[in-house]
């Protein structure tokens, strides 16, 4: 990344496959929750039992219904992304200044196994803070394009391609 304009393509790109990879792991938890619904249905089925309380009815109707709440909240976030992303590189031309940039690690499904957590479809992220507005915004990354990211967002906006490393126009801090 050696301008705003690659920094745009390749922020767009990562965007796209993190759109994949969410809806991958919305259909595995999807999967998922039906196989526990079919196992549990069966073994309360299966069973002598005549009676099942009609709570338990309702809890395993709604299981597979509940696990797709949090992947609403995130299908919105990146429904808006697009505009963020274009929103953030204009604002980098323009010449706002970064405040503060912070990386981590996201996973999209984490299995809470007894002894140990199972984290699938990781992505990276930057939570970037710009200019005197306090704007914050959350754009994925890959793990290759961290180091670069930081180098491009802290120097100075001289018009085309940055020509240095390095600059004194922005502050931030992966603290």
């Amino acid at each position: 990344m050696k301008n705003f304009s690659e920094l745009k393509t390749k922020l767009l790109e990562i965007h796209e496959k993190d759109k994949k990879q969410t809806i991958t792991a919305l259909i595995t938890a999807e999967v998922l929750a039906v196989l526990v619904f079919g196992l549990i249905g069966y073994s309360i089925f299966a069973g002598r039992s005549t009676e099942t309380p009609a709570a338990v009815l309702f809890i395993l109707l709604f299981m597979p219904v509940g696990v797709l709440i949090p992947y609403l909240f995130m299908f919105a976030q990146i429904r808006k992304r697009p505009e963020k992303i274009n929103d953030f590189v204009s604002r980098l031309e323009r010449g706002e200044s970064v405040n503060n940039v912070d990386t981590y690690t996201d996973y999209k499904l984490i299995l809470p196994l007894r002894i140990i957590r199972v984290r699938l479809f990781p992505m990276e992220y930057a939570y970037v803070q710009l200019g005197q507005s306090r704007s914050f915004f959350k754009l994925p990354l890959s793990a290759e394009n961290v180091q670069p990211f930081k180098a491009l967002i802290s120097q100075p906006f001289s018009g085309g391609v940055v020509s240095s490393i390095g600059g004194t126009a922005a502050h931030w801090s992966s603290n």
